[in-house]
């Protein structure tokens, strides 16, 4: 039996259980890069609009949160993607490759699945070489259908096909990290959360390069895979050669991963966890407290991100109004917490993502019975997922009004919408934990809608909660109110039905289905 024996097996059960979550991931990617394609060549028509635009991406702010700024002294459309549509593209390619690689890698491990695969005709590396070549393959499958996107929305065929394989190559790159991090740890939450800190990082050292100069980028800019993407200047004059240097960086990250595989037991990591004290104060084995202490790191991270995005965000709304010429700079800065309440929206989900995951591992049944009610437990994950939400809203208004003159108090308008997107997902995590997949694709529908506001048809979003959000300063208190009675009774519906459910049947199920395929 070689080492690879049953790749081809594990692929293609791995594509099969990927069969929603790749069209879904897909979708998301590209729909959005096209649709925000669409409203620039919708929103700025003319060169002499372009131009104007491209005055106010020559700010360190905008910089920042874009790009190096290729191309700003002739502002095609094509450069206009290429420099305020790509980087956002890229950075969800690698988070698409980075959740899928540590799913199929990591997780694997830790419910016990993959050692009893290994029981059968399995080489040791089959299952590493077949998360790998499912996360490759949505990876290609994302390029291919963003070069037809940005050919239908009237791009150049090069600079679409060199944008496309610039965002190709970083989720391919992040494919390989994500590989790597599943074999340092034991456990999936840690391996994706350091593949989502390493994308952190990476826009980090893009845009500190980037700053420190302009339309050429530093050192730090050419230690980012993002950087390496952005340097073929799409739509600009084209140049191959960067990519090399992802296709590069990710066959010698994969590598690393193949030599660790052989340097660890199955279901351990390389580096063996770190042991916890003998004993813990009665306060730490509360069931609040376990709660919190399982979506701190998670809540963290999203905080730090949603925060050092609404840095530059708040630059932009105080100096140069992106929306339609009508509107204000109050209004812009109401338009930038929206989408920042969005990604707190994003946090919630993920957090009930998480929380169902540990279903597999039995941790969920074992920590009921010490919550002595499944109420108790319920409660206590949600209260602490919709606090976290909300300081992660408060602390973007926060940043909004140190780089702005928006008021801190101009986040608590947004809040009763966010907790309307909390009770959603502890109504479908209670109810039928299977749906939450589908929430993403909502999340999805509400960040467009909170996006392109300005552009889309103002019934697009009449389904989103942030629609229904009075503009400041609000004057009735009506919406505010009947978003948090909604909130509140779609938390009560998700308590009756996790109540009323079997906890781990989902999971249990899943494990029978998979063993049954093999």
């Amino acid at each position: 039996m070689s080492r690879l024996s049953g790749t081809g097996v594990l692929t293609e059960l791995a594509v099969r259980t990927d069969r929603v979550r790749i069209p879904v991931w897909t979708v998301a990617i590209v729909g959005l890069t096209v649709l925000v394609a669409w409203s620039c060549s919708t929103t700025y028509p003319t060169a002499v609009a372009r131009q104007a635009r491209a005055g106010l991406l020559s700010s360190p702010a905008a910089t920042a949160l874009a790009g190096p700024g290729y191309g700003l002294d002739h502002y095609t459309l094509g450069a206009m993607v290429a420099n305020e549509v790509a980087g956002m593209t890229m950075v969800a390619a690698a988070v698409m490759s980075v959740l899928l690689v540590a799913r199929h890698l990591r997780a694997e491990e830790e419910c016990g699945r993959l050692e009893l695969v290994h029981t059968g005709v399995v080489g040791r590396y089959a299952n590493l070489t077949a998360g790998l070549i499912s996360a490759a393959l949505a990876n290609v499958f994302v390029g291919l259908l963003l070069v037809i996107g940005l050919l239908a929305v009237g791009l150049p065929p090069v600079g679409s096909l060199t944008m496309s394989a610039g965002v190709l190559v970083v989720g391919l790159v992040f494919t390989a990290f994500s590989a790597l991090a599943s074999q340092l740890t034991e456990h999936a939450r840690t391996a994706s959360g350091a593949g989502i800190a390493a994308i952190g990082v990476a826009v980090a050292l893009r845009a500190v390069g980037d700053v420190r100069h302009e339309h050429s980028g530093s050192l730090l800019t050419w230690v980012s895979p993002l950087g390496w993407s952005q340097a073929t200047r799409a739509y600009v004059d084209e140049r191959w050669w960067p990519l090399l240097i992802g296709l590069a960086a990710s066959m010698v990250i994969a590598a690393c991963a193949y030599a660790a595989v052989d340097r660890r037991d199955v279901g351990s990591g390389l580096f063996p966890p770190r042991r916890g004290h003998a004993r813990a104060a009665p306060s730490r084995a509360a069931i609040a407290a376990l709660a919190a202490r399982g979506l701190q790191a998670q809540a963290l991270v999203w905080g730090l991100g949603v925060f050092a995005l609404s840095l530059p965000l708040g630059i932009l709304g105080q100096h140069g109004k992106v929306l339609p010429a009508r509107t204000t700079v109050d209004e812009v800065s109401a338009h930038h917490l929206v989408i920042l309440a969005g990604l707190a929206a994003a946090y919630a989900v993920a957090a009930f993502t998480s929380v169902s995951a540990q279903e597999s591992t039995g941790t969920t049944d074992e920590a009921v019975a010490a919550a002595g009610s499944r109420t108790r437990w319920f409660a206590s994950h949600v209260l602490i997922i919709a606090g976290a939400a909300a300081t992660i809203t408060l602390a973007a208004g926060i940043g909004s009004s140190l780089t702005s003159a928006a008021p801190i108090g101009a986040a608590l308008n947004v809040v009763p919408a966010l907790f309307l997107m909390v009770g959603l997902g502890a109504a479908v995590y209670g109810l039928v934990p299977r749906a939450l997949p589908l929430l993403w694709s909502y999340l999805g529908y509400v960040l467009v809608a909170a996006l392109f506001t300005h552009v889309l048809p103002e019934r697009f979003g009449v389904l989103s909660p942030f629609h229904h959000t009075p503009k400041p300063p609000a004057e009735s208190l009506l919406p505010p109110f009947v978003l948090l009675v909604s909130a509140t009774v779609l938390v009560l519906a998700g308590a009756a039905g996790f109540r009323h459910r079997d906890v781990g049947r989902r999971q249990l199920h899943t494990r029978y289905r998979h063993q049954a395929q093999l």
